[in-house]
């Protein structure tokens, strides 16, 4: 009887501590530090000379169910489908960009949401993105794309 309370209270304790995280508000600030941060850490990944390491510390940001959408180009990603791409395009030498991919030109921070316009020179034009960072905690739980 006393394991099962102990058990009990350890698993309430547990779910306790995964909700108080989900609920974590982060402000239009924080939200925009974190979007800068993953910005950074996903142009590093496309750099020469980038590693796995790099991948991982990417992969540290995102939450265990993080998924990547973009209909455009194959619908929805799983985490671990995306870290395999990443890993798989990086051992293949694909990665191998002398400059930033992407520059972050505007933000709209919402509820533990921000939309960001990104822009890349693409083929000598500059093309802008749209993108949706969603939230759980100080992590990025899902990202959205809305561009061709």
């Amino acid at each position: 009887m006393k394991i099962a309370y102990a058990l009990l209270v350890l698993l309430s304790s547990f779910f306790s501590s995964v909700k108080a995280i989900e609920s974590v508000t982060l402000t239009p600030s924080e939200l925009k530090k974190a979007v800068n941060l993953i910005n950074g850490l996903q142009n590093k990944i496309l750099m020469s000379g980038s590693q796995i390491s790099d991948v991982d510390t990417l992969f540290s940001h995102y939450t265990e169910d993080f998924v990547y959408i973009h209909e455009v180009y194959g619908g929805t990603y799983t985490r671990q489908h995306l870290y395999s791409n990443y890993v798989k395009f990086l051992k293949a030498g694909d990665y191998q960009r002398k400059d930033d991919r992407y520059k972050v030109t505007a933000m709209i921070a919402g509820h533990n949401a921000i939309s960001v316009e990104r822009q890349e020179i693409y083929e000598g034009e500059v093309v802008k993105h749209l993108s949706v960072f969603e939230f759980k905690g100080h992590k990025v739980s899902k990202i959205i794309e809305y561009w061709k």
